[in-house]
C-alpha cells in the first residue's frame, strides 16, 4: 500500500512482501487510517487494522481492531466516517457471502456492529460500502445475481433514523436522578414513547425517530418541578444527546431569578414574632439549605400599601430578620444569608397603592417574604 502526493508515490512503512496490505480509508480529521491485512496478530482470513497518521510521513504500528470487529472469517473493505465504521465480513452472522455491517462510534469506541440487511445486503457477496452520512446516499458493490457483470456498483439512498438519549439532573446541585418518568412526545403533542431514567439518570429512546424532526422531552419526578425540553433531531441516522435539568419542588424560576417559594409566611398584626404556622413553612426553607448546602440566599419582606409607608418599611424590616434569625436557630450558617431587608410597600406587584380601592386578596399578594438564590 502507498500514499499518493504532489511530487511521487511513497511506499507506507508498514508493507511487507511476507502478507497483504490494502483497502485503505483515511478518517475525517486525517489523523488515522484504516486498512485490511493478513499480518502476523491478524484473528482470521483478514482482519482490519489501524495506524495512526503521525505526520511527516510517520505513522504508528499497526493496531488489530480486536474481537469485537474481527472474526475468524474476513473482514474488508473498511470505510470510515465521523460516525461509524462499514466494512463486509463473512465472519458475522449475515445473509450469505459477505455482508456490509455497520459499527457506530460512540466515545470514541466502536459498537458492536449490526448487520445492514436487506436489500442492500443479499445470498451473495456485498462489499465496498460507501456512503454520505449527510445525505444517507451512497455506493456498494455486489455481485448479486441481478448485476450485469461479476461484480457491479450499485447506489442507494438509505432511509434514516435517529436514537434520542441523555440523563436527568438535579439542577441546583447537578446530582444525576434516578426513576424520573422520561416521555418523548412528537410536534403534535402526542407521546410517542416513554422511558424511566436508570440509576445514573440515564435514558434512552433506542427506538428509532425520525431524523431531523423536531420532538419535546418531559420529564417529571416527585419532589421536583416537572421540565420539558424542545429537541430537532439530527440530520443524519445516529443519536441526539438531550440533557434535561429539575428544579426542587420549592424552587421556582421567576422572570430568570432563582426562589424558594414557600407558604404565606402569617405574622400577627404589628409584630414580628414567628408564629407556629409559620415555623413550618421556614423549616421547609431550612430542610432546601441542608439538602443543597452550597445554597446561599437574601430575604426580602414586603407590606400591602395600607397604613403609613414609613411604618411599613421598619415592619417589614424587623420581620425580615426575625425570619433569619430563626432561619439560623435551626442551623442554617449566617454566612449563607446574604441580607434580610424588608422593602415596606415600594415593590408592589400589583396595582394596590396607597388610595386605590383593593379587595382583601390584592392586597394579601402584596404581603409577602422572598427567598432569592443568589449562589449555587
Amino acid at each position: 500500500m502507498a500514499v499518493l502526493n504532489r511530487t511521487n508515490i511513497q511506499e507506507l512503512p508498514f508493507n511487507s512482501d511476507g502478507y497483504s496490505v490494502g483497502q485503505p480509508s483515511v478518517s475525517k480529521d486525517g489523523k488515522k487510517l484504516y486498512f485490511v491485512s493478513d499480518m502476523p496478530g491478524t484473528i482470521g482470513s483478514t482482519d482490519i487494522f489501524m495506524v495512526d497518521i503521525l505526520g511527516n510521513n510517520q505513522f504508528s504500528q499497526p493496531k488489530n481492531l480486536g474481537e469485537k470487529i474481527n472474526t475468524t472469517g474476513r473482514e474488508m473493505f473498511p470505510y470510515i466516517t465521523d460516525q461509524a465504521l462499514y466494512f463486509s465480513s463473512d465472519g458475522f452472522l449475515g445473509l450469505g457471502g459477505l455482508d456490509v455491517f455497520e459499527s457506530r462510534i460512540n466515545d470514541g469506541a466502536f459498537d458492536t456492529p449490526a448487520n445492514l440487511g436487506a436489500p442492500l445486503n443479499s445470498n451473495r457477496d456485498d462489499f465496498g460500502y460507501i456512503v454520505n452520512e449527510a445525505t444517507n446516499k451512497g455506493f456498494v458493490c455486489s455481485n448479486r445475481k441481478t448485476g450485469k457483470g461479476d461484480d457491479d456498483i450499485y447506489s442507494f439512498e438509505r432511509s434514516c433514523n435517529q436514537a434520542i438519549s441523555g440523563y436527568v439532573f438535579d439542577a441546583i446541585s447537578n446530582n444525576r436522578i434516578a426513576g424520573a418518568m422520561v416521555a418523548l412526545k412528537n410536534n403534535n403533542g402526542i407521546k410517542v414513547s416513554e422511558t424511566v431514567s436508570q440509576l445514573d439518570g440515564k435514558y434512552d429512546f433506542n427506538n428509532n425517530v425520525n431524523c431531523n424532526t423536531p420532538y419535546t422531552i418531559e420529564v417529571t419526578k416527585e419532589n421536583y418541578n416537572a421540565n420539558t425540553k424542545a429537541i430537532v433531531t439530527a440530520k443524519s441516522s445516529g443519536k441526539t444527546e438531550a440533557l434535561v435539568g429539575l428544579d426542587p419542588a420549592l424552587i421556582v424560576r421567576e422572570n430568570g431569578v432563582l426562589k424558594i417559594k414557600i407558604g404565606i409566611i402569617f405574622f400577627d398584626l404589628d409584630k414580628s414574632d414567628i408564629r407556629y404556622d409559620a415555623a413550618i413553612e421556614l423549616n421547609k426553607v431550612v430542610l432546601l439549605m441542608h439538602q443543597y448546602n452550597t445554597v446561599i440566599i437574601k430575604i426580602e419582606s414586603h407590606t400591602d400599601s395600607r397604613a403609613n409607608d414609613q411604618y411599613n418599611l421598619e415592619l417589614s424590616d424587623r420581620r425580615a430578620k426575625a425570619t433569619r434569625d430563626y432561619l439560623i436557630s435551626q442551623g442554617v450558617a449566617p454566612e449563607r444569608i446574604e441580607s434580610a431587608i424588608g422593602y415596606g410597600e415600594t415593590e408592589l406587584i400589583n396595582n394596590c397603592s396607597n388610595g386605590v380601592p383593593c379587595t382583601e386578596s390584592q392586597h394579601q399578594v402584596n404581603r409577602r417574604s422572598e427567598f432569592i438564590i443568589t449562589k449555587m
